[in-house]
């Protein structure tokens, strides 16, 4: 007979898509982010088998996560951007700093709590498939 193999991947998709679909919730309850392109690109980074990375791809959300300190211009005379409320573009010398707005950590340490668990209904579940099939 051979023996299944208990599914460590499985657990670790499993927890992956979890700490995602947290991460994701984490942002749109923030109302200070408004952003559908930061909540789309948070994924599965990485696969390398027996580990993966989860995380943004979008240049800004580190800031996000992490907060940023004041901002200057330093090839030209002033900042700008378009504000996301009017439209506008906006032209500015100086940025004040941003405070951390973290939606990944909170959802990582959430959901990774769960892993052992995880883990233990797979094992559960392959002790019942090999007690069937006999």
């Amino acid at each position: 007979k051979t023996i299944m193999p208990i599914s460590y991947r499985d657990a670790l998709v499993e927890t992956a898509n979890d700490i995602i679909a947290e991460a994701r919730s984490n942002i749109q309850q923030n109302q200070n982010i408004n952003s559908g392109s930061l909540l789309s690109s948070i994924k599965i980074l990485a696969d390398n088998g027996d580990s993966l990375v989860i995380g943004s791809d979008m240049d800004y959300a580190g800031y996000i996560e992490y907060g940023r300190g004041p901002v200057r211009p330093i090839n030209k005379q002033y900042l700008s951007w378009i504000d996301k409320s009017s439209g506008k573009r906006i032209f500015a010398k100086y940025a004040k700093a941003t405070e951390p707005q973290p939606f990944m950590e909170p959802a990582v340490i959430l959901k990774l709590e769960k892993f052992p668990l995880i883990i233990a209904q797979k094992v559960e579940k392959t002790i019942d498939e090999l007690k069937k099939n006999g």
